[in-house]
């Protein structure tokens, strides 16, 4: 799924796509969590990673930042979504950690 806004598209991975359809507050989070990207805030990314990130979101460059799910009724409480954006800044990438995308 791709949603378009003034900041540039949006590309949910097909397993978080598949997820909103289960749980509604997902989509909340998942906003939330590229205000907090976007702004600058990577979430739990920490060490090399974080100051790669850091240099890369102010430089520009590929920047990537980790957000969990702490909506404890969700049957995906706990989960954690990475999101990616690259040196373009015209694609952001939204998907569940542990999945390959």
């Amino acid at each position: 799924m791709v949603i378009t806004s003034t900041a540039g598209s949006v590309q949910l991975s097909p397993q978080v796509s598949e997820c909103l359809s289960l749980d509604l507050g997902l989509l909340s989070f998942i906003r939330e969590s590229l205000a907090r990207h976007r702004a600058g805030d990577f979430g739990q990314v920490y060490g090399p990673e974080f100051e790669s990130s850091t240099q890369a979101f102010e430089f520009g460059g590929r920047y990537r930042s980790i957000y969990q799910y702490q909506l404890e009724s969700s049957l995906l409480y706990g989960h954690l979504i990475r999101i990616v954006s690259p040196g373009a800044r015209d694609t952001t990438f939204v998907s569940f950690v542990e999945e390959l995308y």
